[in-house]
């Protein structure tokens, strides 16, 4: 299981670029070793998990608070666990996040972009 983030499916990141292209990374990495075991019937599986605010002490640390809810770290482990498990190659745990991964993809590049703009802005105001 690779940890990366909703942020890794979503464009670009104004605020938290590194953030951002980091995570796109991971899911980039675990798609292309998702294909390569699935080619060789391996019984091994790969899958990423991408889950959005986690309620941890990432934003005390980052002196920040989400601009959007969040989930607990025990609900999320168990969505990991259960997307394993169903050999998932994306495992997003919660439905609102999944629904901003399909719009990410519908919308155009700009609007995406203005949109994680405008919620990395809440986190720090």
């Amino acid at each position: 299981l690779n940890i990366a983030s909703s942020a890794g499916l979503l464009s670009g990141g104004p605020m938290m670029s590194t953030y951002y292209a980091s995570k796109s990374y991971v899911v980039d990495l675990t798609s292309a070793i998702y294909e390569e075991l699935k080619s060789t019937h391996s019984n091994v599986h790969i899958s990423a998990l991408c889950p959005g605010p986690v309620d941890t002490e990432f934003n005390d640390v980052a002196n920040c608070k989400f601009g959007v809810g969040s989930i607990s770290a025990q609900y999320c482990a168990a969505a990991a666990v259960d997307g394993m498990f169903l050999k998932k190659l994306i495992i997003i745990p919660e439905g609102k996040m999944k629904l901003v991964n399909v719009a990410s993809r519908l919308a155009p590049r700009k609007a995406m972009l203005y949109f994680t703009k405008d919620m990395q802005d809440k986190k720090v105001k």
